[in-house]
This record gives C-alpha cells, structure tokens and sequence, in this order.
C-alpha cells in the first residue's frame, strides 16, 4: 500500500514513514474481515470512527504565511505536497 501511494502521487521516497503512518490511520478506519460489522478502530474504542477529515495523499496544498513574516507584494502561501 505505501508503495502504490509513494509511486502513483510521484513522492520522494524520504517520506515513507509518513506514507506507513497514514496507510495505517486509513486501515484502522476501514472495514476488515477480522472484526465483524465493524472496523478495527471501533472495535478498540467503541466509538464509529468518522472519515470527513481524510484527503489524497500527496495532493498539492497550500500553507499561510503569517503577516509578520512577509512583505506587502509577497505571496501570502507556500505551495506544499500533503502527506496526511
């Protein structure tokens, strides 16, 4: 799974430890056959987990820079690669 997630959105290969945290944050919120009619994670905590928050991995974002920290004609982001 991390290496079709590293090798599809073109990520350097420094961040697979990010690539393994996030393969396992979306395992732990999906369906599986081990526990049954739930997921991994409601089974821990009894509480249905919920998936709004999740995003591609590798996608482009963009980070704000705060005022203090640029001039009047500067961008006002950074564009970035989101790694979940």
């Amino acid at each position: 799974m991390v290496r079709s997630m590293l090798a599809t959105r073109e990520v350097p290969k420094v961040f697979w430890p990010e690539a393994v945290v996030w393969a396992t944050h979306v395992l732990n919120k999906s369906p599986t056959l081990s526990v049954k009619d739930m997921t991994p994670e409601e089974a821990w905590s009894g509480v249905k987990p919920t998936v709004h928050h999740f995003r591609v991995f590798g996608c482009i974002s963009y980070t704000h820079i705060p005022d203090i920290q640029r001039n009047k004609l500067d961008d006002k982001s950074t564009r970035c690669i989101l790694l979940g």
